[in-house]
């Protein structure tokens, strides 16, 4: 009868040091938890603002690109378009008959695909 209350006595022994044991564990979730919930609101915005924001950095960048783009490009068109305007005031009908062909083969080869 004694092994038998000794051995019930020692199961409940274990199961409150089990049930101490789940307890600090949860205390220390909990912790980790609030730790990791300061550490996102310290950082980067969340949501809905994290995309904002990436957005407006590519918007950004894009928008870089293109002005450094439309300065290197600019002495260029600035000469192809004196350049285009010099051969259609001096022949028009031939750049005219280019243009349409060229408009007439990408509508077509458009048609196909």
């Amino acid at each position: 009868m004694e092994a038998i209350k000794d051995k019930y006595g020692g199961l409940l022994l274990m199961e409150e040091e089990l049930l101490k044991e789940l307890e600090n564990l949860r205390e220390e979730n909990k912790i980790l938890r609030d730790s990791l919930v300061e550490v996102r609101t310290d950082g980067q915005p969340e949501g809905d603002d994290k995309l904002k924001s990436l957005v407006q950095e590519f918007n950004g960048m894009l928008h870089s690109t293109l002005e450094k783009a439309k300065e290197t490009l600019g002495p260029g068109t600035d000469k192809l378009t004196e350049t285009l305007s010099r051969q259609m005031a001096e022949n028009p009908v031939p750049l005219l008959l280019a243009a349409f062909g060229v408009g007439f083969l990408t509508g077509h080869g458009l048609n196909h695909k």
